[in-house]
This record gives C-alpha cells, sequence and structure tokens, in this order.
C-alpha cells in the first residue's frame, strides 16, 4: 500500500461501499416509513435498483469478495521478497511487513464478504453476525493502520491518525446498530458515512504522499512542517463536510425512488421475504424487525 495504487485501491473500494451504503439506508427508512414498518439493521443491501431478479443475489457480497481478493493479490505480489547473499549464496523469500498488514486488512473485510454469502444462503448464523463481523474487520483495520504510523515523521502520523479516528467511528456505529432496542436509521447511515469519509482520506493520503505531479512528501525537506500539520486538520474538517453534503445530496434520489416505486420494491434482506404480507414471525427470525 505503500504507493499511489496502493491507497486508492481500498480508498476506491470504501467510497464505493460508503456511498451505497448511504443511499441505500436512506431508501431503506423512506420505504419502512411509508409501509408503517419498523427501521431495520443489516450490513448489505439488496440492488432493487437493478430489477427484483438482481435484488435476490448478494451483490454487494461479491463486489467484497472481488475487491479484496483484488486487493490481497496486490499486497502478495508487491510485497514478495527475494534476496540473494552474495557470499553463500542463500536465497531468502520474504513478504515485506507493510504488504503483511495490508494484507491482514484485507482478508478481514473478506471473510465479511463470506459470512454474508453464508446469510444469504440461510446458514443457521445469529442474528447480526455479520454487523459483527464487520465491526471485527474494522477494528482489525484501525489496529493496523495505528501501528502502520509509528515511528514516521509528524505529517505521516497525522494522516494515519484521521484515518484511524474515522475507522474506530465506524466500529461505535456498528455496536449501536446492534445495541440500540428500537433499530433507527442514525447508526447505519453514520456508518455508512464514516466509510466514505476513510476511503476518501485514503485519496487524500496517497495524493499527499505519493502525488505523481509533484516530488513524494519527506518531512526533512518541509521548511515549515507545523504549517503542513495545520492545513492537514483543515482537509479532514473538508472532508467531513463534503461526506455530509454527499449524506443530504442521496437522500433526494431515495426519497424519489421509495415515493415511486414504493410497492414494486420487496424490501427485505436480500429481497427473500415480502414485507406486505403478514409474515412477521418469520421476518423476525431473519431481521428481527416485528419486535423491537
Amino acid at each position: 500500500m505503500g504507493s499511489l495504487v496502493g491507497h486508492l485501491v481500498p480508498g476506491s473500494i470504501f467510497i464505493l461501499i460508503g456511498l451505497w451504503w448511504i443511499y441505500s439506508a436512506w431508501l431503506r427508512y423512506y420505504v419502512c416509513r411509508r409501509r408503517q414498518r419498523p427501521f431495520y439493521v443489516t450490513t448489505a443491501f439488496s440492488f432493487h435498483c437493478c430489477g427484483p431478479r438482481v435484488a435476490k443475489l448478494p451483490i454487494e457480497a461479491f463486489f467484497v469478495l472481488f475487491g479484496t481478493t483484488l486487493g490481497i493479490l496486490i499486497e502478495l505480489i508487491a510485497g514478495f521478497n527475494r534476496v540473494v547473499d552474495p557470499e553463500t549464496g542463500h536465497v531468502t523469500y520474504y513478504e515485506g511487513a507493510n504488504n503483511l498488514q495490508h494484507f491482514a486488512m484485507y482478508f478481514m473485510f473478506f471473510l465479511v464478504g463470506i459470512i454474508e454469502i453464508l446469510l444469504y444462503y440461510r446458514f443457521p448464523l445469529p442474528k447480526y453476525f455479520d454487523v459483527v463481523a464487520g465491526c471485527l474487520a474494522f477494528s482489525s483495520e484501525a489496529l493496523l493502520f495505528y501501528f502502520h504510523g509509528h515511528a514516521r515523521d509528524p505529517v505521516e502520523i497525522q494522516l494515519h491518525v484521521f484515518l484511524v479516528m474515522a475507522i474506530c467511528a465506524t466500529v461505535i456505529c456498528g455496536v449501536f446498530e446492534i445495541t440500540q432496542q428500537e433499530k433507527t436509521l442514525y447508526p447505519t447511515l453514520m456508518r455508512a458515512y464514516f466509510t466514505v469519509l476513510q476511503g476518501s482520506w485514503f485519496y487524500t493520503t496517497a495524493f499527499l504522499l505519493y502525488s505523481p505531479f509533484h516530488e513524494h512528501y519527506d518531512g526533512s525537506k518541509d521548511p515549515d512542517v507545523h504549517r503542513t500539520t495545520m492545513l492537514i486538520a483543515y482537509y479532514f474538517v473538508l472532508h467531513i463536510a463534503i461526506t455530509l453534503f454527499l449524506v443530504l445530496i442521496l437522500a433526494v434520489p431515495a426519497y424519489l425512488v421509495s415515493k415511486r416505486q414504493v410497492q414494486a420494491i420487496n424490501f427485505t434482506e436480500y429481497g427473500q421475504i415480502p414485507m406486505d404480507n403478514n409474515e412477521d414471525e418469520e421476518m423476525e427470525k431473519l431481521n428481527g424487525t416485528t419486535s423491537i
């Protein structure tokens, strides 16, 4: 990940997933409100925009598996080292420590994708197990990036601290999704919000440290490190504001879709159980939405 592409790949995944979560959380909120049904919590959302057949497939889980597999391959290939001892001729093979850290991050989210597939095929897992797995994956990411900035210059440390803050906020929102007795929109929406925030911050880190348009940042050559750190905090606040603006913008198409297609959307987990029938008991088993 110590390159421009290495930061853009996870950043793109988090931004795309986060934006999709924001839109889908708004849509679920509006549909549930129109049908006078309680809001319910899942990690993944169905692709209702692509028709009922596609909505019944775990497209989001497939996307997560594809993106994490791509990341795993990139890190293992890029981190592979072959060293030949010039005196003895002994050959040593090893993976770079940075690449192993990034591999661990991708692998945790790969497991989340596997769990979502298992839930899709009705494997008998506990309710909200996908949310628990997501919290564990984000917690692992926070731990890895906290130590990723160790022994770096102040600017790189600050970049990683802000990233860890966004990741920890994502975990807190996931915990609230599980623990709240009456499920509401806010924890799910904020989980999506902070996912987009960390994805956009990956982009900022990439172009600050590894930009192809200027020399890579070197703290020893920075004439005013204090000013740079102040600007980085300013950039982070801008990201917070812009992401909030995106949350508001995505509420508009979600509201319009819910208004026009409220009866057409078969809105439950992966679209398997219709909401407009008297199937509250079965819905409770799947989503916990009838006795909250």
